[in-house]
């Protein structure tokens, strides 16, 4: 099943499906950030990805794999699609691997991700590739958030052009 704590707040966000690159595995429960390949194909970003193209929130099920908890592209590159949340204006709770403070609002901050369906999270306190901008603490915006939820945006300046 989708996450229903994680994934875009903002209402009618736009975006549009693309095809998904081979055997990429997007965790329930954890941010979806993604770049494009060379083919055009959405990957999942990793740690050191300098760029974020769109958010997808997990589709329901397993795909591909074998873990409830985790969507997984086919072995074939181009077999899946998915919709890609590309506005700007975007926002996404993510987990966070530390607490976050009110004062960390309009710091850039990394992202950690591995492609092995661990939960895909923003790192509150390293500022190297700035590909996401803290907005809030998820505890702002409803109950049932974590003092380790946050509010992000993709940094404007780290967009990966479509091309």
């Amino acid at each position: 099943m989708a996450s229903l704590k994680y994934g875009c707040i903002t209402p009618n966000a736009k975006g549009r499906t693309y095809p998904v690159a081979a055997s990429q595995k997007f965790k329930h429960e954890g941010g979806g950030f993604v770049h494009l390949d060379a083919s055009g194909h959405v990957t999942l970003s990793l740690t050191a990805t300098g760029t974020l193209f769109g958010f997808v929130e997990a589709p329901a099920g397993k795909g591909a794999g074998s873990d409830a908890a985790v969507w997984q592209s086919s072995a074939t590159a181009g077999a899946d699609k998915v919709h890609v949340i590309t506005d700007r204006d975007a926002e996404f709770v993510v987990p966070a691997d530390a607490s976050v403070a009110a004062s960390d609002a309009g710091n850039a901050c990394d992202l950690i991700g591995v492609n092995d369906g661990t939960a895909q999270q923003a790192d509150i306190g390293t500022s190297t590739t700035d590909v996401l901008i803290i907005q809030k603490q998820a505890t702002e915006i409803g109950a049932g958030f974590a003092a380790t939820d946050v509010v992000v945006k993709i940094n404007p300046a780290k967009i990966q052009s479509d091309t």
